[in-house]
């Protein structure tokens, strides 16, 4: 796991290097990441040297008109919005972490424009939202599941924001009513295990879930061509 712009972005990262079968994930063709706000000129260079043209944001519009990102009106970087159903709000409860992931993957249209752009293949995609952990984890599991990475994988991919995340979490934290959030918003393992046996149980395979949005198996195939290496 490679991390990138460690001062200016703290849970930007790569999700190659995992192995899918007898193979490896490519870097510098999916990166997650929270919120590029505080980037630099230099930062920017960085991200085009690595291969980055293009940039999701899976925020609402509400989110971005209060906090927008460094790739807005940037004509160096492709920038895409592409919003995920019920993202953005805290869960009533740590049980509901799970469920609220199962209704992301309602939002089928963003899914799929989001799978589309990834089967093209032309560059480098940055996909974010604002803490990097609950929507753009749910779109890194769809992605490391559609490549072939095991669950202990992307269980581990998704918690390793914890560490990341501390200082935004505490303050996510102290600002809200009531105070007892931190568990909820906190990715445990738990919560992305539990989303997968939902996830399987319902959908059977992620082959069957990205046909039913209406990718196709050829676009499947051009995704897992783009993205393990040889």
């Amino acid at each position: 796991m490679k991390r990138y712009l460690q001062n200016s972005i703290e849970n930007m990262r790569d999700i190659g290097g995992y192995t899918a079968g007898n193979k490896k994930v490519k870097y510098g063709k999916l990166i997650r990441s929270n919120l590029p706000a505080n980037v630099t000129p230099e930062d920017l260079k960085v991200l085009k040297e690595i291969g980055v043209k293009t940039v999701i944001d899976l925020r609402s519009e509400e989110e971005v008109e209060k906090a927008g990102s460094v790739f807005e009106k940037n004509p160096c970087f492709k920038l895409l919005h592409y919003k995920l159903k019920g993202g953005g709000k805290i869960p009533e409860n740590a049980e509901s972490v799970p469920i609220s992931y199962m209704q992301m993957l309602e939002g089928k249209e963003s899914i799929y424009s989001i799978f589309k752009e990834i089967s093209k293949g032309e560059n480098g995609i940055i996909y974010f939202c604002n803490a990097g952990k609950d929507r753009t984890g749910v779109i890194t599991a769809l992605l490391l599941m559609t490549l072939g990475v095991k669950n202990e994988d992307i269980i581990e991919d998704y918690a390793l924001s914890e560490n990341y995340l501390q200082d935004m979490l505490d303050k996510i934290a102290q600002a809200s009513k009531p105070k007892d959030v931190k568990e909820i918003i906190t990715p445990k393992a738990k919560y992305m295990e539990k989303f997968l046996q939902y996830f399987y149980e319902k959908y059977g395979s992620i082959k069957r879930y990205l046909q039913e949005i209406g990718i196709t198996e050829e676009e499947i195939n051009k995704i897992k061509e783009n993205c393990i290496e040889e």
